[in-house]
């Protein structure tokens, strides 16, 4: 089996368009993306609990909107992990 390494992997669709802003770069090695995925999940966490304690309702929205924007990287970096494990599985099958 070859070395998995992510796929590429659109993200962050834009309102009203069928475009996306964003993409996970295929070709990653799995381990880099993964660690990268835990450190945007741990800063979402940490964004969601501080959201709640914001002491202007404006922070509380722009902390809820950042930490919506980190999750949605964090699951389309395991996304791309898991679609570049896959086609590494199915080379080493073929």
């Amino acid at each position: 089996m070859t070395e998995p390494t992510t796929k590429s992997t659109l993200f962050a669709r834009c309102d009203h368009v069928d475009h996306h802003l964003f993409a996970v770069q295929p070709d990653i090695p799995l381990l880099d993306a993964l660690e990268h995925a835990a450190v945007y999940l741990s800063c979402a966490e940490d964004l969601a609990l501080q959201a709640p304690n914001a002491t202007r309702p404006e922070y509380t929205a722009s902390l809820r909107w950042a930490s919506s924007q980190m999750l949605g990287t964090a699951r389309s970096l395991v996304q791309a992990s898991i679609d570049g494990l896959h086609a590494a599985q199915a080379q080493g099958d073929a």
